[in-house]
């Protein structure tokens, strides 16, 4: 049975954007079929009591991953002037956007399969934005082949980059391999990576080991994902916010990822944070 939370909590009161909020201003029509009661709440309750728990005890942790995904919008670049990548860029923002909301609500899974297709999508948007007229990847972009993905892409640039544009990275067992074959065991719920391990339980529910994984995954993945802009971008530079992706010294790999910053960006980042 839930409880209502009480009214000076700033989430108890559920509101709709009004219709001016909208690029394209939609019309307000009254309801014309609207959810059962008791359908309504077997859907929402268990995710909405996670969402309380996890804002409750993770508000530092929300607020990067949201500001990381503010920063998103900036490094996605012209509209008017699109490159080869910005389309990917584009998609991978509402990844990360969907990274956040789900890992509010407690679906880590999905949260760390949004993941997958973002870094994916950066990885195929680099792979285009240097090699636009690739046969198989043209065939991929207008939907002919379903066989050019992150794993394919990554292995063509190790045997094309030069030294100084951070190729180690691209070999098999180095950063960008390890990551997306950790996202993929949870996006394909291999054992040990599903929702029954992830939630200890058979629905939704608050999991410090999980929040973890997905919080720290999250900014591995925008790490990561910087350093393959900055290869297809080589004049590229982070949003100033972001560079603590950088910084962070408690980061997963942080030596490996400062190395690969400095060969990309030339230069190091700025040292670690101190409390």
């Amino acid at each position: 049975m839930t409880k209502k939370l009480p009214l000076k909590d700033f989430r108890a009161v559920r509101s709709k954007l009004e219709p001016h909020e909208f690029a394209i201003e939609p019309q307000e029509v009254t309801a014309s079929d609207l959810v059962d009661m008791d359908v309504w709440h077997g859907i929402i309750d268990l995710p909405e009591d996670v969402s309380i728990r996890i804002s409750d005890h993770n508000g530092l942790r929300l607020q990067l991953m949201y500001q990381l995904g503010e920063d998103w919008v900036e490094a996605i670049g012209d509209p008017d002037e699109p490159d080869e990548i910005f389309n990917f860029l584009l998609e991978a923002a509402d990844c990360f956007q969907g990274t956040t909301f789900n890992f509010l609500h407690g679906f880590y899974r999905i949260a760390l399969t949004e993941l997958r297709t973002a870094l994916e999508l950066v990885m195929i948007g680099t792979y285009g934005a240097l090699y636009p007229t690739d046969k198989d990847y043209l065939e991929w972009k207008s939907g002919q082949s379903e066989n050019f993905g992150f794993t394919r892409c990554r292995k063509r640039l190790f045997g094309n980059l030069k030294k100084a544009q951070a190729k180690w990275m691209f070999e098999d067992g180095e950063l960008l391999a390890l990551a997306f074959q950790t996202l993929c065991t949870y996006t394909h719920a291999r054992p040990g990576a599903d929702y029954g391990a992830l939630w200890q339980s058979n629905g939704p529910v608050y999991n410090d080991a999980a929040i973890r994984l997905t919080f720290f995954s999250s900014l591995s993945v925008h790490a990561l994902s910087y350093l393959l802009i900055r290869l297809a971008r080589p004049d590229f530079i982070m949003p100033v916010n972001s560079d603590i992706l950088f910084e962070l010294d408690w980061m997963s790999d942080h030596t490996s990822l400062v190395q690969a910053y400095t060969d990309l960006y030339g230069k190091p980042p700025k040292p670690p944070l101190q409390d």
